[in-house]
């Protein structure tokens, strides 16, 4: 069994003068993802990928969490087809992934993966799925198989939501 977390950043800050992918975190957004840290430190987690925005590498650090980490430019302006490769393309030796990365990407992904098991709740990701919340889903089969559009093997396992955090 495989467990995959799929995150939206931390609250961002609303300007960068250098451009969307420059933004840093608010205070409230820092304060949020170390909430998430928390909550993510007994995973088991064993890589990241990570977009290349300043928000979400700032997200990453916040979480406080000694685990590899990619950052990957497909993930910034890369949609659900893009997050399906990466993440099929990780080692089977991976057991828990986390990826964090932006609406709408993120909430889609988690969305499409959710509703075989889940469809209430797919459309709650889909409809909410704020900054700092994360879907996590358990993974029957290999990386490979998130790569089809419909896997038989992944279910929702949980959702958390900022005003959720500890």
């Amino acid at each position: 069994m495989r467990s995959l977390y799929l995150m939206r950043h931390a609250k961002a800050e609303h300007y960068s003068i250098h451009g969307d992918k420059a933004r840093h975190l608010a205070p409230r957004g820092r304060h949020e993802a170390a909430a998430v840290g928390v909550e993510l430190a007994d995973k088991g987690i064993q890589h990241v990928l990570c977009s290349s925005s300043v928000r979400t590498r700032d997200t990453y650090d916040c979480l406080g969490l000694d685990i590899p980490v990619e950052f990957m430019d497909a993930l910034y302006l890369g949609g659900t087809s893009t997050l399906r490769q990466r993440i099929s393309e990780i080692a089977d030796e991976v057991t828990a992934l986390l990826v964090i990365g932006h609406a709408p990407s993120i909430p889609s992904l988690s969305a499409q993966l959710a509703y075989a098991s889940e469809p209430k709740a797919a459309d709650d990701l889909q409809c909410w799925f704020p900054t700092a919340a994360y879907a996590a889903f358990d993974i029957a089969g290999s990386w490979a198989d998130l790569a089809d559009e419909s896997p038989e093997s992944t279910r929702l396992a949980g959702v958390s939501r900022p005003s959720e955090h500890g």
